[in-house]
């Protein structure tokens, strides 16, 4: 009987695999993301409403570090706390004005779910839901630039789809819903119809 070669690589045991190294080790190989998605089919509400929290709260810090980007900043939870309250300390208009954000933006993505994702004729793959989430952004971008925006913040000078005030912002405007869009539709994932349920509880 010869000794074992402590040199020698380890033989694996059947059943047991052995971890990747370096940046592999890292990266998720499990059935996470199918036991989610099996879960937000099982759970449209809860999970449209999940999702709009990470969307909303994405999307307003990106907009709000837009100067980075040579954009305007598009700080909304401050543009509503104007609107709410006007003559309040800024304190008090930015965390009114947070509050009504956050929770509109939690709202449009509960709409989002149940009005508009099942009627996109895209299927239910990860590439489909982040392009109907995409789309639902633009949806929202058009309102934002062609009302929203023109009617309460700056009336009658904002010009066709606010570009009256700079490419830049209605671009950024553009940017902010698809940033939201985008986010929405990879946390809001469902299956497709034909996929089996399995795993959601």
């Amino acid at each position: 009987m010869t000794a074992a070669n402590p040199d020698a690589p380890a033989t694996p045991v059947a059943g047991i695999s052995r971890p990747a190294s370096g940046l592999l080790a890292r990266i998720p190989a499990d059935d996470t993301l199918p036991r989610w998605r099996a879960w937000v089919t099982a759970h449209p509400v809860a999970g449209s409403l999940l999702a709009g929290a990470v969307a909303t709260q994405l999307a307003t810090v990106f907009g709000i570090w837009f100067t980075g980007f040579g954009l305007p900043s598009l700080n909304w939870p401050v543009a509503n706390g104007a609107l709410i309250i006007p003559k309040a300390s800024p304190g008090a208009q930015y965390f009114a004005g947070e509050l009504s954000h956050f929770t509109d933006g939690i709202v449009f993505a509960l709409l989002f779910a149940l009005l508009f994702h099942g009627f996109v004729p895209v299927r239910n793959t990860i590439g489909g839901n982040i392009i109907k989430g995409l789309a639902y952004g633009t949806v929202l971008a058009l309102i934002s630039a062609a009302w929203w925006v023109p009617a309460l913040l700056v009336p009658h000078h904002a010009g066709f789809l606010s570009t009256g005030l700079g490419w830049k912002l209605t671009f950024g405007i553009f940017l902010w819903h698809w940033i939201y869009g985008y986010f929405l539709g990879t946390v809001y994932c469902p299956n497709p119809k034909d996929a089996p349920l399995a795993g959601g509880a």
